[in-house]
């Protein structure tokens, strides 16, 4: 038999996979429902990082990379009181399993995004804000505790 030909175009450069993870606010994953958040994306692949208030008027994008340790502008928005998770990276495998685990282990989480080439430029708070909004929105005006 003959052997196999690839399907990839002569020099055409393959993107290295990005670790995926997930930027959480107002879940603390050393306790209660933020614990259970932080297994499961640990479960599919992903590390957690935990935006901080001192970071709600940086770009969405920005919080992403930085982590807690950066601080941004100040935010003269409203102070989101939701929970929220930013997931950065996700495949859709990914996705669907953090969604399907998270309803098995009950830690379900309402407001979430994955960040976009149009939404990383948006100051995480008005984000957060904007994706809780719309959760309520389309839920009924149901809230996730």
């Amino acid at each position: 038999m003959g052997a196999k030909t690839s399907k990839k175009k002569p020099g055409k450069k393959v993107k290295p996979s990005r670790p995926a993870y997930a930027v959480l606010w107002g879940l603390d994953p050393s306790c209660g429902k933020g614990t259970q958040v932080a297994a499961v994306l640990r479960e599919v692949g992903a590390s957690v990082r935990v935006a901080a208030p001192n970071q709600l008027g940086m770009p969405a994008g920005l919080v992403a990379r930085a982590g807690a340790g950066v601080a941004g502008p100040a935010y003269d928005g409203p102070v989101p009181t939701c929970e929220f998770m930013l997931l950065c990276g996700f495949s859709n495998e990914q996705v669907n399993g953090l969604i399907a685990k998270s309803r098995e282990a009950g830690c379900t989480v309402g407001a979430k995004a994955l960040l976009t080439p149009a939404n990383k430029n948006w100051p995480l708070g008005r984000l957060i804000c904007a994706v809780a909004g719309e959760h309520e929105a389309m839920t009924g005006g149901e809230r996730q505790e």
